[in-house]
């Protein structure tokens, strides 16, 4: 149904192609500009929006777009499907249900990911990660009543880079699983030396919950910390509930 809606749109000369999974590709051969293309993805956007019947249902979806122009933004194959790669990662991180253009800084960006993502790996094992903990008090008398795990990572050249920085690369990769797994284990191990009334919490990423037997994560933690189960506290999104509540039950 994708496929019919986007061969509607463009013209016999243009080529379609589904790359795998859900990603389609359109090459436009004759001479574009960035006004025709920026109403084509727009017209993608709202076509493909428009609610689906499948069986007895309806479903929605949205799409995103990447657009990389020949030649100012590469001359072979390869370096055009990439560029517009670069930009449909933009536009996801942008919202969803947006195009963009392929930007030059783009490229310098992808290439800083990917070099921190390399360092991120070697951090787990390097103990570059450390945990904060961020008090929790009584709202009617101001009294502790634990406190909940922040996680940094103690860069040996950038110094303290925040989590906002390398969570999103950790959930582009399965790092996650391993920092998220870590965090864990380490709260517990902190928080068994504290007075028995504090809890610690954990928030957890939903990729994490999704990727991992975070059950089995757990027990393991409590049994080697020997920490009571009551006072380990999971925090996850509301979105996590709302996608597969029956699993998150469990």
């Amino acid at each position: 149904q994708v496929a019919r809606r986007i061969q509607e749109l463009v013209h016999e000369t243009d080529l379609v192609a589904r790359l795998g999974g859900d990603e389609f590709a359109i090459i436009l051969p004759n001479d574009c500009n960035a006004d025709s293309l920026g109403r084509l993805a727009l017209r993608l956007i709202e076509d493909i929006k428009r609610p689906i019947a499948i069986d007895d249902d309806q479903v929605s979806i949205g799409v995103s777009v990447g657009i990389a122009m020949a030649p100012m933004n590469g001359t072979r194959a390869d370096e055009i499907l990439r560029n517009a790669d670069l930009a449909l990662y933009r536009g996801k991180a942008d919202g969803r249900s947006v195009f963009r253009f392929f930007e030059t800084q783009m490229d310098s960006e992808a290439r800083d990911r990917r070099v921190l993502e390399m360092e991120l790996r070697d951090a787990i094992h390097n103990d570059e990660l450390v945990l904060y903990y961020q008090p929790q008090v009584s709202a009617k008398d101001a009294t502790p009543t634990g406190f909940e795990a922040l996680i940094r990572w103690n860069h040996p050249v950038r110094e303290l880079v925040p989590p906002a920085e390398f969570i999103p690369i950790a959930e582009q990769s399965n790092l996650i699983v391993d920092i998220g797994d870590w965090t864990i284990m380490q709260a517990c191990l902190a928080a068994v030396d504290w007075p028995e009334h504090l809890t610690v919490a954990v928030n957890l990423s939903a990729k994490h919950f999704r990727r991992s037997d975070i059950s089995t994560v757990v027990k393991r933690a409590l049994a080697v910390s020997g920490l009571a189960a009551q006072r380990l506290e999971i925090e996850i999104t509301e979105g996590l509930l709302m996608e597969d509540p029956e699993a998150v039950i469990e």
